[in-house]
């Protein structure tokens, strides 16, 4: 295996890696193979975390389609299905950072110091 690749997430039926080298993401998910740019994987990312799954469950309640949510892509011949199931375990799976906190400053804590 190559040493600049780093596994960053894995799930049941997923794997994400991120190359060093040449700065992509690679997201295996099922059978489902996709090569990201580092700004493409971002765009990615905002798009799942949008998409309003319950509207799309109902929107699409009476398909003959077991997966209802749509995920488009560039190819304009070329939209994935996934059931809400999916969605979720994706969006598990390409969260990086759960929780962002903001480094704190000096002058932002309000403490008073008793020296002994």
């Amino acid at each position: 295996m190559c040493k600049k690749l780093q596994i960053l997430n894995r799930s049941k039926n997923g794997l994400l890696i991120y190359c060093k080298h040449n700065q992509m993401y690679q997201l295996l998910y099922n059978n489902l193979n996709f090569n990201f740019t580092e700004d493409e994987f971002e765009s990615f990312h905002k798009y799942l975390f949008n998409v309003e799954v319950e509207y799309w469950e109902e929107e699409f309640k009476h398909s003959i389609y077991d997966k209802r949510i749509p995920i488009p892509t560039i190819q304009s011949n070329l939209l994935l299905l996934l059931n809400k199931q999916e969605v979720t375990e994706l969006k598990s799976l390409i969260k990086l950072n759960p929780f962002m906190y903001k480094k704190l400053e000096f002058s932002d804590i309000n403490y008073k110091l008793f020296p002994n």
